[in-house]
């Protein structure tokens, strides 16, 4: 029995792998505009999808335990707030429900009783 990986099968591969190299790419670019877009404090179009910042503290690798090992909790508790921090920005999208279209405002559905 003589069974062989195809050439169908290895094009299928390259190219789907191109397309999604070229979709990573998009996303990318995508993120970093709309990033760039809220930082500066430009405001989000009204509808399904909304979007917002995400920030994130982080400090340096894991050192503090052998700090405070070494040379007590007090010394690692100053050395913590004299080393900076890097905050790090990400992306939450969040997707909304559609309002029926039977839903209206206030106004119509106060003429409305049942």
């Amino acid at each position: 029995m003589n069974v062989q990986v195809t050439q169908a099968e290895i094009r299928e591969l390259f190219d789907l792998e191109h397309e999604v190299a070229l979709k990573q790419t998009r996303i990318a670019e995508l993120r970093q505009g709309i990033k760039a877009l809220l930082i500066a404090k430009k405001s989000v179009e009204l509808g399904r999808f909304d979007v917002r910042l995400i920030w994130k503290i982080v400090r340096n690798p894991a050192w503090r335990q052998i700090v405070i090992d070494n040379l007590g909790y007090e010394f690692a508790e100053e050395c913590k707030r004299k080393t900076p921090i890097n905050r790090l920005c990400d992306l939450r999208i969040e997707e909304h429900a559609v309002m029926p279209l039977w839903n209206g405002s206030d106004e119509e559905d106060a003429g409305m009783s049942v």
